[in-house]
């Protein structure tokens, strides 16, 4: 997607979700890391809609900054991420009694061949094959949406896949199913609220996180039940803010 819509998007997505992420900071973030918030809107005089676009593009580049996290190298996000998600599952499953262990973790770059096919670094951001218990995802893919949307739609993407690896610690069979698409939508922004409370969220990565989920929702014309189906825009987005707001234990009832 062009740079300028995505921009506009953006932008639109900030001001949409600004009073829910302000929310989400009173409720969860009871650590005493520093949290986030949304400065408040500054009175808006008639402007051509050039000038409005232009400044949003802006908005998102100036606004939406990094990622942070402890030790973490500007070049290595994805493996620290990965560590991290781990890291929290961990200690969830630990907590609900089940024998946790790590999915495997394969960087693409050229074709490679999985038990559940091929996969090419270009066919997908990532993927998570249950035959060999792992995550496959795509270095070239991932680096352009970070430069398109934001490092924290990259990591929503992670957080995703690595929700379906939960599904099988927890005894859940790996079934292409909208429930379990939608559950790890959920388990992807419970990983979002420990990164809030963690202190790692900046400004804008909630936003990011949601623009990714919406534009990884269905087409409005495809059927639910249809082999593939991962769920509408709307849909995947209310799972992600409920994971969000309560946490891994509400996407247990998927």
């Amino acid at each position: 997607m062009p740079r300028r819509p995505i921009g506009a998007l953006c932008a639109l997505l900030l001001m949409i979700t600004a009073t829910v992420t302000a929310s989400a900071v009173a409720t969860v973030a009871a650590a005493p890391a520093a949290e986030p918030g949304f400065a408040p809107a500054a009175t808006v005089s008639a402007r051509f809609q050039e000038e409005v676009l232009e400044e949003e593009a802006i908005l998102v580049e100036d606004e939406f900054s990094s990622f942070t996290m402890p030790g973490m190298a500007p070049d290595d996000l994805t493996n620290a991420v990965l560590g991290d998600i781990d890291a929290f599952w961990a200690g969830e499953m630990a907590a609900l009694g089940y024998d946790y262990y790590a999915a495997g973790m394969v960087p693409v770059s050229d074709v490679v061949y999985s038990s559940c096919g091929q996969f090419g670094p270009y066919d997908n951001p990532a993927a998570y094959c249950p035959l060999d218990d792992a995550v496959y995802y795509s270095v070239p893919l991932g680096q352009d949406i970070q430069t398109t949307i934001g490092d924290y739609a990259w990591i929503t993407v992670l957080a995703h896949e690595w929700g379906h690896h939960v599904q099988v610690v927890l005894g859940i069979a790996p079934e292409l199913t909208i429930d379990r698409e939608l559950q790890a939508d959920c388990f992807s922004g419970a990983y979002a609220q420990h990164a809030l409370q963690q202190g790692f969220l900046q400004e804008g990565d909630v936003t990011e996180g949601v623009m990714m989920t919406i534009l990884g929702g269905d087409p409005i014309e495809m059927e639910e039940m249809v082999e593939g189906a991962h769920g509408s825009s709307d849909y995947r987005v209310t799972a992600f803010m409920e994971g969000y707001f309560n946490g891994s234990a509400t996407c247990l009832a998927y």
